[in-house]
C-alpha cells in the first residue's frame, strides 16, 4: 500500500532555548514575556480597515450576522427568531461576553430579532453591563424587566400573532433539532473580522501552552501544570474551556483525559480549548525529559503524519469523508489500523468547544472560512491545531512558534507540524 505523505526528515528540529540568566516567576510569565518567533499576522484579504475603531468594526460584524437572519426568516418564512444560547448570542453580538457564568450554555440576556430590528431583552441586574460593557453602540434596543418577572411574558408579547423560531426550549416556540440548526449553519463561515480574532486567540493560545511546556519542573503534578496554564489564558483574556494535561503515557488509556494529582516524570501532552470574545480554538503540545521513549516517538511522528494530511486536503470543495479515507490509509499503511477508532478525529470550531464532530460518514463538504481542528491520536501521542479552511487553501492558526518541528511531505508540499519538546 502507497501513500504521499511521509516525514520528509526523519530530524526533529529543536528549538534553541538559551537558559535564563536570572529566576523568573514562572506562573506570571505569560505569552508576551517571550519574543515571538514572527510578527503577528495580518488579515491578507479586504474587509478590515485597521483605521477603524473597534466599535465600528463589530457594528459592521452585527449587520452581516444580522442580514444573515434576514436571509433565514425569508427561506423558514418566520417573522423573527429568538436567541438564548451563550454561542449564539455571542456570535451575534460579535463577541458580546454574556455568559450566565463560564461553564454555563445559557445567555445572561435573550436577543429578539425580526427583518428590521434587533433588541436585548435583559433584567434590570444585568442591563446595565450588557449595554455599557458587551453592546454599546451596536443598534440593540433594549427591553428591561425585573428580575423577578418571567421573560416568558416579554418574548410573548413580542411574538404575538408572529412566527417565531428559537434556539431554546421555553417560551412555546418552535426550536431547531441541533443535528438540523440553521444558526450553525449561518455561524460557520467566519467573518474577516472573525478571521482576525481567531488568528489573535490560536497565536496567543500557543503561545501560552508553549511557554507552559517549557517552564514546570519535572515531578510537579498535572493539576499544578494545568494551573500554570490557566493562569497564562486568564490574564491573557482567554477563558479555558477545556484543559488537560495527561503525564506518563496517561493519554493512552484515556484519549479524552482531563488532568489529576498524578506527578509528570517523563512525558506530558498538554491540551487546551480557549475562549475569547465567543471563539473557540484548540491546540495540544507534547513535552518530554530525557531521555525520550522510542515507541512515543514514534508513534508522535505518525500523529504528526496523519495530521499533516487531514491538514493539507482540507480544501474548499473537499468532502470530509474524502479527508477521513486517506488519513485512515495512513494509519493502515504503518500497522495502526484501528487507532481511528479509539479517539475522536476532528471537528469544527466557532463560538463552541465543538460546533461539530467530524466523522467519516459525514456528507459535509468543507466551504472558505470554516474553522476546523484535527486531533489524531497514536498511543499516547497527539498532534493537533486548529485551522481555517481559506479560498487559497488552508490558515493554521496556532501554528507552533518557539517549538520543535517535524517535516512532513504532504503530495509533494512540505509542512511543518510540532514536535516533541526534549528538555
Amino acid at each position: 500500500m502507497s501513500t504521499d505523505v511521509f516525514i520528509a526528515n526523519p530530524i526533529t528540529l529543536q528549538a534553541g532555548v538559551e537558559p535564563p540568566s536570572a529566576p523568573r516567576d514562572r506562573v506570571r510569565e505569560t505569552a508576551a514575556d517571550r519574543p515571538p518567533s514572527k510578527p503577528p499576522p495580518t488579515d491578507p484579504r479586504p474587509g478590515i480597515d485597521p483605521r477603524q475603531s473597534i466599535q465600528d468594526l463589530r457594528r459592521a460584524d452585527v449587520e452581516i450576522k444580522h442580514q444573515r437572519i434576514r436571509e433565514l426568516l425569508d427561506r423558514a418564512e418566520l417573522d423573527a427568531v429568538v436567541l438564548g444560547r451563550a454561542e449564539s448570542v455571542a456570535w451575534f453580538t460579535s463577541g458580546g461576553d454574556l455568559h450566565q457564568d463560564f461553564g454555563s450554555e445559557a445567555s445572561s440576556v435573550l436577543l429578539f430579532i425580526n427583518r428590521k430590528s434587533r433588541a436585548v431583552i435583559a433584567d434590570n441586574v444585568q442591563s446595565a453591563r450588557a449595554f455599557e460593557e458587551e453592546l454599546a453602540g451596536l443598534g440593540f434596543h433594549l427591553k428591561e424587566r425585573p428580575w423577578f418577572d418571567d421573560p416568558a411574558r416579554v418574548i410573548a408579547e413580542l411574538s404575538h400573532n408572529k412566527r417565531i423560531a428559537t434556539d431554546l426550549t421555553t417560551f412555546g416556540c418552535p426550536q431547531w433539532r441541533r443535528d438540523l440548526d440553521p444558526l450553525r449553519d449561518l455561524r460557520r463561515r467566519l467573518t474577516a473580522l472573525e478571521r482576525q480574532r481567531f488568528r489573535e486567540l490560536g497565536r496567543a493560545l500557543t503561545l501560552a501552552v508553549e511557554a507552559t511546556c517549557r517552564n514546570f519542573n519535572r515531578g510537579e503534578r498535572e493539576a499544578d501544570v494545568a494551573g500554570h496554564l490557566a493562569h497564562r489564558l486568564i490574564r491573557e483574556g482567554i477563558m479555558p474551556v477545556g484543559l488537560a494535561v495527561a503525564a506518563d503515557g496517561r493519554l493512552k488509556r484515556y484519549r479524552e483525559p482531563l488532568f489529576k494529582s498524578e506527578p509528570i516524570n517523563q512525558t506530558a501532552t498538554i491540551r487546551v480549548v480557549g475562549r475569547r470574545r465567543g471563539l473557540c480554538a484548540s491546540v495540544s503540545r507534547t513535552v518530554a525529559f530525557e531521555p525520550v521513549d522510542p515507541e512515543h516517538e514514534a508513534n508522535h511522528a505518525l500523529a504528526a503524519m496523519i495530521d499533516a494530511s487531514y491538514i493539507y486536503f482540507s480544501r474548499p470543495g473537499e468532502p470530509v469523508a474524502e479527508i477521513f479515507r486517506r488519513g485512515r490509509r495512513i494509519y493502515e499503511k504503518f500497522n495502526a489500523p484501528h487507532e481511528w477508532t479509539l479517539d475522536y478525529q476532528g471537528m469544527l470550531m466557532g463560538y463552541s468547544p465543538r460546533d461539530a464532530l467530524l466523522v467519516p460518514s459525514t456528507n459535509l463538504v468543507l466551504e472558505p472560512d470554516m474553522a476546523v481542528c484535527w486531533s489524531p491520536s497514536v498511543g499516547a501521542a497527539r498532534s493537533e491545531d486548529t485551522m481555517v479552511v481559506d479560498s487559497r487553501g488552508f490558515e493554521i492558526v496556532t501554528e507552533a512558534q518557539d517549538w520543535p518541528r517535524i517535516e512532513v511531505s504532504v503530495k509533494g508540499y512540505t509542512m511543518s507540524r510540532p514536535g516533541i519538546l526534549r528538555r
